[in-house]
């Protein structure tokens, strides 16, 4: 028996020292690093005087055990503050904790709120100390670069790396542009221009492209598109390396255009299964799947992909060829690459050494071009039911220990370290998903956040190597993505310890010449034990759904808790009047709308079916109410308008014809996002935004209305056929398909003044809702994902 547990613990220091060993790589620090953080803080701090006073110190020995630290010191000239770092982003991580912690000010998406003197520094006490508790913190969902960031020029990139490097992120996808590259080695391989076209998607749905789920729909893409994505894609990975960010290049997925097995018969392919229904043939209106604006042909469908088989030796012919290309153009060698075969798809394939030698064939493609290599994969697909345990230990198991770093990407609700046994020898980061879509309405849970990543490095020890943030779009619920950060370096905190964290939370976000009000503080701790307490999983608001008489809003929080947040946040704006209050006041009031809207969808079809055509006047007239005020709040705020998705998109546009093409994919994926039949994705990237309840959400709701009336004086059932093809005729194709309507970057009307009044109307019936309270376990977000 001794001699069994001896053997045991040999094995345990054995496995320790290996785990020790592994050398993940690092980018080189050097004084471009240095002044490249220096040129960030005066940015973040508007060339204000005061950026001179922060002093920066950038030595690599400061790390410990290869885990980036930060120093705050009183620097050498009086007023002056010294920043000691381990790397640049370590520093711009300190820069943060300094503003935050220490100056009461903050940097977020939708602003800043930043108070420095610009004769001095506030001093400090006493030196402090922060060390990240793991290795890595990430940035990014694939789809991130497709809900948020396909229209941004390197002027908006610029922002979100500062504000990337000042939240300790050290690693990031880096997608823009790759479609030049493969463009450039799908053209040397022999196929035509006209075959690329019928591949490449328009700009607003490249990340199901690279992913493999999607070909063409709305594109294709200009050459000039490729060209300036190329020309963007350089200048953010010369940024992201100036700082210390490492850029995490795709490898090949074994995706091709439709027609590459007839180009390449010896070799073996196999199709994509259909994705969320794009593969169906019974469309209703868009003739051949395909829309004409202006005379202009728009494509709009999707055939299966064909992908070629990582067995198959011409994939590492292709692979080689792509990844070399890659470095060669980008002039980089980044040593992390991602790769995603089976997102959202089943393999064709069960056979568990088939599986194995996937993954044998794509990690060998990668390390024939670097052999130090570091594969980043999802961990997304294995929660479809066909990864079996089995399954997923042989998918893992030839690829090298320390050459593969998994993304548990929804740790904070299902996360997948503990089923798999932190996959099996493998390294992993815990990150919290959140957002589906870059849909904006609030949720989340603190609770799982603060408790998650600890519990998974006790679980897992040293194979769990990081903490991250994989939403699918940005600019929504700041908070949970400033404190899920800081769990990087953070312990768990208890609820007492949380209301502490969030009260300093409205301080730093709030804090002006004025006193902030004791009720902005309490508002936004009722948020925190409701709406933000163990609500991890989002619900799809009614309003933005298509309608119909089967419509549901349940919820699992307690919805008085943020009618008295609500409140409480109105009363503050006697005393309040800054930036990012305004921005938080018309966030929480368009819940509000949307609650009270669904509770009033409820009594009009409760009067619907009594027959009751007066009762379904009064509760329709009520409704339109609600939407026209959900429209004059969102239209006060700069953050909630449709408008500044529209001008960015057509930045790009050099002619008539592109105005038609940016505004087609800009429009299309935040409405109906497929086409006319793949139902599973209506409204999947839906947002509160100006514009869009005008033009695209209302004018839904006034057809369903009219047909629900119509069918209680004709005396027949509501016909659904007919509702929903008057619903895509009247309301959702001419939303995406006419671009001569304007929409606005300037806001109209006073935020403060807009929810005083709403709350004076809509306060004294607020109590009178009432939704379905649900459980936070009961709500799968991703229904339409595997089937």
């Amino acid at each position: 028996m001794l001699r069994l547990i001896l053997q045991y613990v040999i094995i345990l220091i054995i496995l320790h020292q290996s785990n020790s060993a592994i050398q993940w790589p690092k980018l080189t620090v050097s004084t471009s690093s240095t002044q490249a953080i220096a040129d960030l803080i005066s940015r973040v701090l508007n060339d204000a005087p005061s950026a001179k006073f922060f002093q920066l110190s950038i030595d690599t020995h400061l790390a410990d055990n290869g885990k980036d630290v930060f120093e705050l010191s009183n620097g050498s000239t009086t007023g002056s503050i010294l920043i000691s770092a381990s790397s640049g982003v370590a520093a711009a991580w300190g820069f943060n904790y300094y503003l935050k912690y220490i100056a009461q000010s903050s940097f977020y998406w939708s602003g800043k709120n930043i108070h420095l003197s610009n004769s001095s520094l506030i001093p400090l006490s006493s030196p402090i100390r922060i060390a990240a508790n793991d290795l890595f913190r990430w940035y990014g969902n694939p789809c991130t670069f497709s809900y948020s960031a396909v229209f941004w020029n390197f002027s908006r990139w610029e922002e979100e790396i500062d504000w990337m490097a000042m939240n300790g992120i050290n690693i990031v996808y880096a997608t823009t542009g790759m479609e030049y590259i493969f463009s450039k080695v799908f053209l040397r391989m022999g196929f035509t221009q006209s075959e690329l076209d019928d591949y490449f998607t328009g700009p607003a749905f490249l990340a199901w492209l690279r992913m493999g789920n999607l070909q063409k729909h709305a594109g294709p893409l200009s050459q000039r598109w490729h060209e300036s994505q190329f020309e963007l894609a350089k200048q953010i990975i010369q940024r992201m390396t100036d700082i210390g960010i490492i850029p995490v290049l795709p490898a090949f997925t074994g995706f091709m255009p439709s027609t590459a097995p007839q180009r390449f018969p010896t070799a073996k392919f196999y199709y994509s299964s259909d994705w969320n229904d794009f593969g169906c043939n019974d469309s209703w209106y868009i003739f051949d799947h395909e829309i004409y604006i202006e005379g202009k042909m728009f494509a709009l469908f999707n055939f299966s992909l064909p992908y070629l088989d990582p067995i198959d030796p011409f994939f590492q012919q292709v692979g080689v060829a792509l990844l070399n290309e890659t470095v060669t153009s980008l002039n980089i060698v980044s040593h992390y690459y991602a790769c995603d075969l089976f997102n959202e798809m089943t393999p064709p394939v069960s056979d568990l050494n088939y599986l194995a030698d996937v993954n044998a064939g794509i990690i060998r493609t990668m390390q024939t071009v670097d052999p130090d290599a570091i594969w980043v994969m999802q961990a997304w697909l294995f929660l479809s039911d066909f990864w079996t345990p089995d399954r997923v230990k042989s998918y893992l198991s030839k690829v090298p220990e320390g050459h593969l770093i998994l993304l548990d990407l929804y740790s904070e609700a299902r996360p997948q370290y503990l089923r798999l046994e932190s996959f099996y020898g493998h390294y992993y980061i815990w990150n919290m998903l959140h957002d589906f879509g870059g849909n904006n309405g609030l949720f989340g849970s603190l609770v799982n956040v603060t408790n998650g990543p600890q519990t998974a490095r006790n679980f897992s020890g040293e194979y769990m190597i990081g903490v991250g943030i994989t939403m699918e779009g940005i600019n929504q619920n700041e908070v949970m993505y400033e404190f899920a950060l800081e769990q990087s370096w953070r312990t768990p905190l208890n609820n007492t310890q949380l209301n502490t964290w969030l009260a300093n939370f409205v301080m730093r976000r709030y804090t002006s010449n004025s006193e902030i009000p004791t009720s902005a503080i309490l508002a936004w701790q009722k948020l925190g034990n409701s709406v933000y307490h163990v609500n991890p999983l989002r619900v799809n608001s009614l309003m933005l759904r298509r309608p119909g008489l089967d419509r549901g809003q349940s919820i699992s929080f307690d919805l008085q808790s943020l009618i008295s947040a609500w409140t409480l946040l109105v009363n503050a704006s006697n005393k309040l009047d800054s930036d990012l209050f305004r921005y938080d006041l018309v966030d929480i009031t368009k819940e509000v709308l949307q609650y009270k809207f669904a509770s009033d969808y409820f009594q009009l079809i409760v009067a619907y079916n009594r027959s009751d055509l007066y009762g379904v006047g009064t509760q329709a007239a009520i409704l339109v109410d609600i939407l026209s005020d959900m429209e004059m709040v969102l239209a006060s705020d700069r953050r909630f308008l449709l408008g500044n998705w529209i001008r960015d998109a057509l930045q790009f546009a050099k002619n008539e014809e592109e105005i038609h093409f940016y505004n087609l994919n800009a429009k299309l994926q935040v409405s109906i996002w497929g086409v006319n039949y793949t139902l599973g994705l209506y409204d999947y990237a839906n947002k509160f935004w100006s514009g869009m309840i005008r033009d695209y959400y209302a004018p839904r709701w006034r057809v369903f209305f009219d047909e629900l009336l119509k069918s209680l004086v004709e005396g027949h059932p509501l016909d659904t056929n007919l509702l929903n093809k008057r619903l895509f005729l009247e309301a959702e194709s001419p939303f995406f398909m006419l671009d001569s309507k304007f929409y606005p970057t300037t806001t109209q009307g006073d935020s403060i003044m807009i929810a005083r009044r709403l709350l004076s109307k809509y306060g004294p019936s607020l109590n009178d809702i009432h939704l379905p309270l649900i459980s936070s376990k009961q709500h799968v977000p991703f229904k339409h994902y595997f089937n």
